[in-house]
């Protein structure tokens, strides 16, 4: 079976068992299904942030933000089956390395299929940390007491402003997972933006429901993508995104 037909079923599989997935993660957070499509056979470690995009180091962390606590790549995962895993999250991965090793970006572009792809592999980065934040407790907040109650409270609920009431914490999560079963990215292709690296380093930073940033230096080429916003040109998407990654590494800097 091709990737594009893996897709297919991958797409049947969230839309037959979506209402399913997210139910049982909000009644049991630590619940041990498939987050994709609730299977409970074959669970495998999916890993949040692919281990080859930081080079399978180990000592590779991001911070979490509300806790402020370092955490490393390898061992922040979520459960998957072995078919939604490995066979095609795990297809769709080997096609984009596949496109990131032969296509410089001096001398050539990717097509828009291409693009689509990038943002459904993009999307489910979004929606497994949607699914991380759901799953982890939070611990303690920075400069402040532990508070049972709270910690018992999904860590999405204080990302950001304090506005994410539970019933919004679970429609993002909600949401999330639906828009991995939509077929095309055609509306969300100037919301992809696609610069060419020389950076040695792998960097990564993103905002929960809004934008995501990865910047892989092995292939000489980074993506930020606007997970909701909409553009009329990759132009105008491209000179909000400059903004903010100048302002993220001016901020990491200090």
């Amino acid at each position: 079976m091709g990737l594009n037909q893996k897709l297919v079923e991958f797409r049947k599989k969230i839309r037959n068992n979506q209402k399913f997935v997210i139910d049982s993660l909000i009644s049991d957070h630590a619940t041990k299904i498939c987050i994709f499509c609730g299977e409970d056979d074959d669970l495998t470690k999916e890993h949040v942030i692919p281990q080859w995009v930081y080079d399978r180091c180990t000592k590779r962390y991001f911070v979490t933000t509300t806790n402020k606590a370092s955490q490393t790549y390898n061992k922040t995962t979520v459960p998957a089956c072995k078919d939604c895993n490995n066979s095609i999250l795990g297809e769709l991965e080997r096609y984009l390395k596949h496109k990131f090793t032969d296509i410089d970006l001096i001398e050539g572009y990717y097509t828009d299929d291409d693009i689509e792809k990038i943002i459904l592999w993009l999307e489910t980065l979004e929606y497994k940390f949607h699914v991380l934040d759901l799953k982890r407790n939070l611990n303690k907040v920075k400069g402040s007491d532990y508070i049972p109650y709270i910690g018992k409270m999904p860590i999405a609920m204080f990302q950001g402003p304090m506005d994410q009431s539970p019933s919004k914490v679970f429609s993002n999560l909600r949401n999330a997972l639906k828009v991995l079963s939509v077929k095309s990215k055609a509306a969300k292709l100037n919301s992809l933006c696609v610069f060419r690296t020389t950076n040695p380093d792998f960097h990564f930073f993103h905002s929960t429901n809004n934008f995501i940033f990865i910047e892989l230096a092995q292939y000489n080429v980074a993506f930020f993508y606007f997970y909701k916003e909409e553009f009329a040109s990759t132009k105008e998407a491209a000179s909000k995104a400059q903004q903010i990654v100048k302002n993220e590494y001016a901020s990491a800097s200090t």
